[in-house]
């Protein structure tokens, strides 16, 4: 498919119709999929989907309107939907469009599927999780090959194109032992180069090891405050709370905690994050914002310092802010001095928490749910696996009173996070 043929025309019905300021962005999106559940392989399969999203500014009112049909009659209605949808909203001058005066070329990984590569993976996985961890019930496991390619042009003559290749690694799995089994659990990462040890702790060996341990979960029955260790993937869900204070909605909507903060100490030494979105520690990087900024490496909080908001162009031009800088993707923590094992050692009484059920935390930071693949701490030793454990707490309270990251770090392909420990945490 002619992709760049097809937004240069689409770009050019937008203008014929009136709009001022515009952009399109084309997509190319293909994937192989080999997918094993209940002991063999069950789907091969090569998908093709293709989008067009189209954006036009008309008397500083704007209209956007996507499809995944590209034949030239479809583009067209599209575009005359668009305009339409800009004719029926309100006027604000905070509309743009990106104005970065150049033409960019990014290009990531393989561009082709290595089949049999992929067949011998999930092989080599069963047959060793099997071996070395025969409680743990494979359900599903899946390899994908996705490539994307990806052109962005505009009315400022800004135009981009990029062409990413990478795999996906994912799992559904349980435990079980004669008639007691786990509740189940999910993990996965992004990689380019097959040399990966599946099994390590760094992957699904940790997991797998937890996941057994909760053949023997049992409920707490105890209500205490205490402090907290989160794993790698539960803290990095915690996170998009936070950063979701410092995004354009938030902040034109003045719900966010952080308003007005930049510079502010709001956390403790120790949180210091990152966002890396080209950085070739991740197999799947993101060269471009939604508005087609290019993205670039950004410090975000620096013990404990606001350093940023995570603006796109309208939030920049409504706020009155000096620059584009919604780039948190591909996050990094940099790992800490102290082992998992150490920041056990340290907790009197408390939890390690694996994965965090509930819902979206209030404007104000606090959050209640069900802290599930959980372990709870006494003396300096994980005592017991837990079931139905409800926690409690505040997320801005917890990245002030962090006190310690692990040497330890997971990475998946998509972030580097460390296990973070903290307190002020309800659990009961």
């Amino acid at each position: 498919m002619e992709l760049q043929k097809i937004t240069t025309e689409a770009l050019s019905q937008l203008t014929a119709l009136g709009a001022q300021h515009s952009h399109v962005i084309g997509g190319e999106t293909s994937f192989d999929e080999l997918v094993y559940e209940n002991d063999s392989f069950t789907l091969l399969r090569s998908v093709d989907e293709y989008s067009l999203s189209l954006t036009a500014i008309k008397n500083q009112k704007k209209g956007t309107y996507s499809l995944n049909q590209l034949e030239s009659d479809e583009v067209e209605k599209a575009c005359i939907k668009a305009i339409e949808i800009a004719d029926a909203g309100k006027e604000d001058d905070a509309y743009g469009i990106s104005s970065q005066g150049k033409e960019m070329k990014f290009e990531h990984g393989p561009q082709n599927a290595d089949k049999e590569a992929m067949a011998e993976l999930i092989k080599d996985f069963v047959a060793r999780t099997a071996k070395k961890f025969p409680q743990i019930g494979l359900r599903t496991v899946t390899v994908k090959f996705n490539k994307g390619h990806t052109f962005f042009i505009n009315s400022n003559k800004d135009r981009a194109e990029a062409k990413k290749g990478y795999y996906t690694f994912s799992c559904l799995f349980n435990a079980q032992e004669g008639e007691t089994s786990s509740s189940m659990n999910y993990d996965g990462l992004d990689f380019v180069s097959f040399k990966q040890d599946l099994l390590s702790d760094e992957h699904f060996g940790k997991t797998f090891k937890d996941t057994i341990a909760h053949l023997k979960a049992k409920k707490l029955g105890l209500t205490f405050e205490g402090k907290a260790i989160f794993t790698p993937q539960c803290w990095q869900s915690f996170l998009s709370f936070i950063l979701s204070h410092l995004s354009t909605g938030s902040l034109i909507g003045k719900t966010s905690r952080l308003q007005e903060r930049i510079g502010e100490k709001v956390g403790s030494d120790l949180f210091h994050l990152e966002s890396r979105p080209r950085d070739p520690l991740f197999a799947n990087p993101n060269f471009l914002t939604a508005d087609g900024i290019e993205t670039e490496n950004q410090l975000i909080f620096d013990k404990g310092v606001i350093k940023t908001y995570l603006v796109d162009i309208y939030g920049k031009n409504k706020l009155g802010l000096g620059k584009v800088s919604n780039f948190a993707t591909r996050l990094y923590m940099p790992k800490g001095k102290t082992s998992l094992d150490k920041m056990i050692e340290g907790i009197d009484e408390g939890i390690l928490i694996g994965r965090f059920s509930g819902g979206y935390p209030s404007t104000n930071g606090d959050f209640s749910g069900i802290a599930k693949n959980s372990f709870y701490i006494k003396d300096g030793k994980v005592h017991s696996a837990l079931s139905e454990t409800m926690i409690s707490g505040n997320i801005f309270d917890l990245i002030e009173k962090m006190y310690a990251t692990s040497s330890e770090v997971y990475k998946n392909g998509t972030c580097h996070i460390p296990y973070v420990a903290t307190e002020g945490v309800t659990i009961s």
